[in-house]
């Protein structure tokens, strides 16, 4: 913070008593460069790169509108740091969709989720009950929900009145910008290592952010902008798992089939491989307790190669599968963390119903594996040393470490 505007807010969010309520909130928005800006309502937060500090999280406040209303400032600086910690300004998820104003609608009832402060007339996510809303549900869920709903001919309103509290500009870039999940990363990591003290020593017992331990929003953010650590020809591993189409081609070396007389005359037929576009590969995430956070993380940055090469989808699978969506450049929060049990996925009415025309299974190796290959092709991408866990498909290796 820096300035007037900068000083007020340090001494609001440290001097008071929104510290000791908001140990890790107070000091993510000492991280955030606060600016004075009459063209916003209230508050807003945005992300740029600034020449020489790389980029910055920016906190616009009118002054003359939120001191007519100074009950409004604890609320409004919680939305607007659930705007930052949650990814909405940085993460690759939340960009280039074909819906940008139901994005907007999701990502403002998430950043109101958790607010126990008081808030001007807020869009919340108990206003979208009837098409599916539910508490602790991601932004993205809640969009592909008002997706469906306009979908199915019901365009997607909230049941009671309520605005936006601040603009949401960036739904309308087509990409993330460069860096900025690790500056977010930057300021969670900043807030827990900073904010962690004064929560002990304020005995305010387990604090959040956004509903979440920073580890949790840290998980997040991992595998976007980073490259993966260790290195695997994707091309190459995935060329016999991928659907493969045959193309004829002319060729003299052989004799015509139709016309086997006539040899120099008519040419013969080859097949030769002819990859199809876009092919659906279902990436397995062993997500059981037994997976350390290096090995998920890992995974995550592996999937971007992945998914230059195939349509991918997603699941996450414990002892069960626990949730299967399409990858949209970056891995979030995973579930599960209990036993292992490889062989969900691998059920073959399962991978029916996802269309799959191959596997890539992430796992330890740990656990029960089906004694029959499914109908689709599996490769095995093993995160730890020792054998297999089958003796079908095939195996590439990377340790996390």
């Amino acid at each position: 913070m820096r300035g007037e505007l900068g000083e007020w807010l340090r001494g609001f969010v440290f001097e008071g008593g929104f510290l000791a309520r908001y140990p890790y909130y107070a000091h993510v928005i000492a991280g955030l460069d606060a600016v004075r800006d009459p063209s916003v309502e209230r508050m807003a937060v945005s992300f740029r790169r600034v020449p020489g500090r790389g980029g910055r999280f920016f906190l616009h406040v009118n002054i003359e509108a939120v001191s007519r209303e100074p009950q409004f400032v604890r609320g409004l600086l919680l939305h607007e740091v659930h705007h930052v910690v949650l990814g909405h300004l940085t993460h690759p998820k939340y960009f280039g969709v074909a819906h940008p104003e139901l994005l907007s609608m999701a990502m403002e009832a998430s950043a109101n989720e958790y607010v126990d402060e008081a808030l001007p007339s807020p869009l919340l996510w108990e206003h979208f009950r009837e098409i599916g809303f539910r508490a602790r549900q991601s932004t993205m869920e809640r969009y592909e929900l008002l997706v469906a709903a306009r979908e199915d001919g019901e365009e997607p309103r909230p049941s009671r009145p309520s605005r936006p509290l601040d603009p949401h500009e960036w739904v309308n870039e087509a990409t993330a910008p460069v860096g900025g999940v690790e500056h977010a990363r930057q300021v969670i990591t900043r807030a827990r290592d900073e904010g962690e003290g004064d929560a002990k020593r304020m005995e305010v017992g387990v604090p959040r952010l956004a509903g979440k331990t920073p580890d949790q929003l840290l998980l997040e953010l991992v595998g976007t902008d980073r490259a993966p650590a260790k290195r695997v020809d994707w091309r190459r591993a995935l060329q016999d798992l991928v659907s493969q189409g045959r193309a004829p081609h002319p060729t003299w070396a052989r004799p015509s089939r139709r016309f086997p007389t006539q040899v120099g005359v008519a040419p013969g037929r080859t097949f030769r491989p002819r990859a199809v576009p876009r092919s659906t590969l279902l990436v397995a995430i062993d997500t059981s307790a037994s997976m350390s956070r290096p090995e998920l993380e890992e995974i995550a940055r592996q999937l971007r190669p992945i998914a230059e090469l195939a349509r991918v989808l997603v699941a996450e699978c414990d002892v069960e599968v626990r949730r299967v969506y399409p990858f949209r450049g970056a891995l979030s929060a995973v579930m599960g963390r209990g036993g292992t049990d490889l062989r969900p996925v691998l059920d073959a009415r399962f991978l029916r119903a996802r269309g799959a025309d191959g596997v890539v299974y992430f796992t330890d190796g740990e656990g029960p594996a089906p004694e029959v290959a499914p109908g689709v092709p599996v490769l095995w991408v093993l995160t730890k040393e020792g054998p297999p866990p089958v003796t079908w498909g095939r195996t590439v290796r990377f340790a996390s470490h």
